[in-house]
């Protein structure tokens, strides 16, 4: 049994995660995450995120879950369930995925006669190449409210060179929903992608930093990457796209170093750079990351990024944004974790947010 609390300081919030599974029989396992917080001082919320029972096939021939969990494969994109899921694997590589039940509706809402099915088939061909068919439908009670259909693929034609892909196109709102397309030629030291994406608001993740915050936002992007092995510790990652937003050509450009301070990458020191013009959006932003492993039971790491737009328009001349967090582990299962945020974006002047971990893993004998 592992158990996680994570708490907000903002809200406040917090998360509560529970996971379990036993040695006597390692084909099932369960798992639950519950939100709480507070939206009053008198009045405390609370809603189940996940909440789910795996049973596993021993030779990992087939697997069912069932309860309120979050689905996705393929190019299907995540959605969270309250249903049940079945993948089974063929021995000739054929594996075929399916789920169905209600969309979640938050805070234990109902709502009569929605329903969602999908699902997934895909062949194998060792581990060179792989194809895979998805398809979505969910329904609300005034009718159809998303289908889509979708393809992956994933190729190693030749031992240095990587082919992969995936589209979504909506059936219920005709156009491409989703489309992510990379090839990767490993050169020596040197390592080259190739890669196209077409990105659709529904598609947008959560903004974990203020570069993503900025630089998230519906485009298609046509662009390359190269990563240089400079040296054993030290990798160089540069990065240039053009990007269409609405008609609007633009692009991005970025230029990342990281450095290793030992071999077991216990230590990493990172520096980056970033320039983006498209549209109205101009800025350029640099960040710093670092991290440590202090000794055997604590690590810490940090980030600083600051952002200055060509017109800040009345915002401040520059955003800037911090993080630094302390992880602590003993050895007897305990864990814990506090990070701390700061920063100014374009939407707000100072924003301070913190988070605290507490983990407990009991193995009962």
């Amino acid at each position: 049994m592992r158990a996680d609390a994570l708490a907000e300081a903002r809200s406040p919030a917090g998360l509560v995660v529970l996971e379990g599974q036993a040695r006597e029989v390692p084909w099932f396992d369960a798992e639950a995450l519950v939100w709480t917080g507070a939206t009053h001082p008198d009045r405390v919320t609370g809603d189940v995120l996940v909440l789910a029972l795996r049973l596993r096939e021993p030779h990992g021939f087939a697997e069912v879950r069932g309860g309120r969990f979050v689905f996705t494969t393929g190019a299907i994109r995540p959605t969270a369930i309250d249903g049940v899921s079945a993948i089974g694997r063929m021995p000739w590589g054929l594996t075929v995925e399916a789920v169905g039940g209600a969309p979640v509706i938050p805070r234990f809402g109902t709502s009569v006669y929605d329903w969602m099915a999908g699902g997934r088939v895909a062949q194998h061909v060792g581990s060179r190449f792989t194809l895979g068919a998805s398809y979505v439908r969910e329904h609300a009670p005034e009718g159809l409210t998303n289908e889509e259909v979708g393809a992956d693929m994933a190729l190693v034609p030749l031992t240095w060179l990587d082919l992969a892909g995936r589209g979504a196109y909506d059936l219920s709102s005709p156009g491409i929903a989703d489309a992510h397309g990379s090839a990767a030629a490993r050169l020596g030291l040197v390592r080259v992608e190739l890669f196209g994406t077409h990105r659709s608001p529904s598609r947008l993740l959560p903004a974990t930093s203020l570069f993503s915050v900025l630089g998230d936002f519906p485009s298609d992007i046509l662009g390359t990457t190269v990563r240089w092995d400079a040296a054993p510790r030290l990798d160089v990652l540069a990065t240039a796209a053009g990007q269409d937003r609405g008609g609007d050509f633009g692009g991005y450009g970025s230029l990342r170093a990281t450095l290793r301070l030992d071999d077991d990458a216990n230590g990493t020191f990172a520096l980056e750079g970033r320039r983006q013009d498209v549209a109205d959006i101009h800025w350029t932003g640099i960040r710093a990351i670092a991290a440590e492993r202090m000794s055997l039971h604590f690590r810490a790491s940090t980030e600083l990024e600051v952002a200055w737009a060509d017109d800040p328009r009345g915002r401040g001349a520059a955003w800037p944004w911090g993080l630094v967090s302390l992880g602590w582990r003993s050895g007897s299962g305990w864990e814990a974790a506090a990070g701390m945020e700061a920063g100014s974006t374009p939407l707000r002047r100072f924003e301070l947010d913190g988070l605290l971990r507490l983990s407990r893993t009991l193995e009962v004998p």
